[in-house]
């Protein structure tokens, strides 16, 4: 586990995306206290059946960005973390905040906003916090703003983001 947890902190910044799969039936009490002891911060999940077989543990398949499979086996190998190298070359990550271990995206892409006024606003739509938004503009400076100073219909797309 420690070797994973190391690959998954070299790597996440590249775009891998790391999910262990406890497959010895063991109970949740058990896989929360593994997440804790080794600091792990990717998902783990539990009963897992798949596609793919695999026959002794530990056990890892790289994917690439594609979904096919380019690496199928024990994660000591020296082609383990040859095939996340390569895989991670293919993944286009735009450089974000980082926010709970995952790149963050914008809720909505950059565009022109139109405020109660009428006037023209270019930004992205990084968070919705109750009746505000914060938009972040083209220099990437973060602004709150009151969702209810927007048009109607740019506060009905704000609404129907934050209801997905």
């Amino acid at each position: 586990m420690p070797h994973l947890v190391e690959v998954e902190k070299k790597y996440r910044e590249k775009g891998l995306r790391l999910i262990a799969a406890e497959m010895q039936n063991s109970s949740k009490d058990r896989i929360e206290a593994i997440v804790k002891e080794h600091k792990m911060e990717f998902t783990v999940t539990n009963g897992v059946r798949g596609p793919v077989s695999v026959r002794g543990i530990p056990h890892a398949i790289v994917f690439g960005a594609d979904g096919k499979i380019v690496f199928n086996g024990h994660p000591a190998s020296e082609d383990f973390e040859k095939a996340i190298k390569a895989a991670v070359k293919e993944v286009d990550i735009e450089p974000e905040e980082e926010k709970g271990g995952l790149f963050a995206k914008d809720l909505i892409p950059e565009r022109t906003w139109t405020n109660s006024e009428g006037k023209p606003l270019v930004a992205a739509v990084t968070e919705i916090n109750g009746e505000n938004v914060v938009f972040k503009l083209k220099n990437g400076r973060k602004v709150p703003y009151a969702i209810n100073k927007l048009s109607e219909e740019d506060q009905t797309l704000i609404e129907e983001k934050a209801g997905e």
